[in-house]
């Protein structure tokens, strides 16, 4: 916690004008204008004294948003709480005093009034200007009340991390259907049981069962009571690959000429490649897909496991945000497990479609390449309003566990 006092210009402009009574009381000898100049000299002192009781014993809480995208504006809120027994605050101003990188538009609010023990919800904006982990250190009250002379600034620290991800549109017409139409994995049987779409397999009875799942003719046939046992489809999978090992040999992938006709910002093929990513994870979730993401040459240890689920998504999302392209190697094998193979769709993202991106997976695995070099690349993603972007990441995919149904225990024998 840091305190200080600062003048502010109108504050200067008065103690001028106070030295100046001051000198004409001098001068003349007129006893108005010693009194006048007590006035003004009490009023600035005032000034500070109650611009520094307002701040005393304030504490400041950020109230975080869900989702905070690159180049879009979030909201955020500080929740300010006065823990003063009789004195009010009033007229304060807060403000982030240190950020870890550049914001377009730096969150600052303001409150009239907030008594004593009460507490009050400053509703400000914050827009990053590029994707990564956002670290808001410091957080500055400033009050100069009543007159604005003196400014009393109260610093807290208050460090939290934001995870800013990239931008996120809509996915042409046209790639959209070329991703559902490739997808062929959505009639398989889930290895869970208990579904009530296809046949799994028989079983013995055991207490609790639910007697309308009896499978009379095999319990005919063995003397033991036999339960038939279902399965639900699985929903269709898609794997995204997001291939930058070889952004160091292309001069464009860091830095791209600025184009107003162009939907991509100045920051170079990675940034569009990460976008598209993101956008294509957006859409999978929100079409019901399981989703899984590998980066190549990131050193990942796990197989990609396609998931459902907000959280999920999150996750993969926050994964693209963190990304450092510094830290991408040129190793190409990452774990692959077998039982993906034949069963999700594979979708390749490269800077190029001369990259050797062959040896990512097996020979006999079908997969869609989307290079960044290509014509219609521009057209690929069109991205939308603040408003829009924020619906898409608030869309919630069907829950991949359904809750299993209630089991009835058969009815006694009379």
């Amino acid at each position: 916690m840091f305190r200080r006092h600062s003048i502010t210009l109108p504050g200067l402009i008065y103690i001028g004008i106070t030295a100046f009574v001051l000198v004409a009381a001098l001068n003349s000898g007129t006893n108005l204008l010693y009194i006048t100049f007590g006035l003004m000299a009490g009023a600035f002192v005032a000034s500070a004294f109650l611009s520094s009781v307002s701040l005393r014993r304030m504490d400041v809480r950020r109230i975080m948003t869900d989702h905070v995208v690159a180049g879009e504006p979030a909201i955020i809120q500080y929740q300010v709480s006065n823990k003063k027994r009789f004195w009010p605050c009033f007229a304060v101003r807060i403000a982030e005093a240190r950020v870890d990188r550049t914001l377009s538009e730096v969150p600052e609010g303001y409150c009239l009034h907030i008594g004593p023990g009460k507490s009050a919800n400053i509703m400000t904006r914050l827009v990053a200007q590029q994707r990564g982990v956002l670290h808001l250190l410091d957080i500055r009250l400033t009050c100069s009340f009543p007159f604005g002379f003196v400014n009393r600034t109260l610093l807290l620290r208050r460090p939290e991390s934001l995870v800013v991800y990239p931008r996120i549109g809509a996915l042409n017409r046209h790639l959209a259907l070329r991703c559902r139409e490739s997808t062929e994995s959505g009639t398989m049987t889930s290895s869970v049981r208990r579904g009530n779409d296809e046949f799994y397999g028989l079983r013995e009875y055991r207490a609790g069962d639910n007697i309308r799942s009896i499978h009379w003719r095999s319990t005919a046939r063995t003397g033991q009571l036999t339960i038939r046992e279902m399965a639900c489809n699985a929903p269709p999978q898609m794997i995204v690959v997001l291939d930058l090992r070889h952004w160091r040999e292309d001069p464009q992938a860091l830095i791209l000429p600025a184009d107003a006709s162009s939907p991509f910002p100045a920051g170079g093929k990675i940034e569009r490649a990460i976008e598209l990513a993101a956008t294509l994870l957006c859409y999978a979730f929100i079409e019901n897909f399981a989703v899984a993401l590998t980066i190549a040459g990131s050193g990942e240890e796990s197989p990609p496991i396609p998931q459902m689920g907000r959280d999920a998504r999150a996750t993969l999302l926050h994964r693209l945000a963190s990304l450092d392209p510094q830290r991408i190697s040129d190793a190409s094998a990452f774990p692959f497990p077998n039982r993906l193979v034949g069963r999700a769709e594979f979708v390749v993202i490269s800077l190029g479609a001369q990259d050797p991106h062959r040896d990512l997976l097996p020979a006999h695995v079908q997969f869609t390449l989307l290079a960044l070099d290509s014509p219609e690349a521009d057209t690929w993603v069109h991205f939308l309003s603040g408003n829009e972007t924020l619906r898409i990441l608030r869309e919630s995919s069907p829950n991949p566990h359904p809750k299993p149904p209630t089991i009835v225990p058969p009815a006694a024998t009379r």
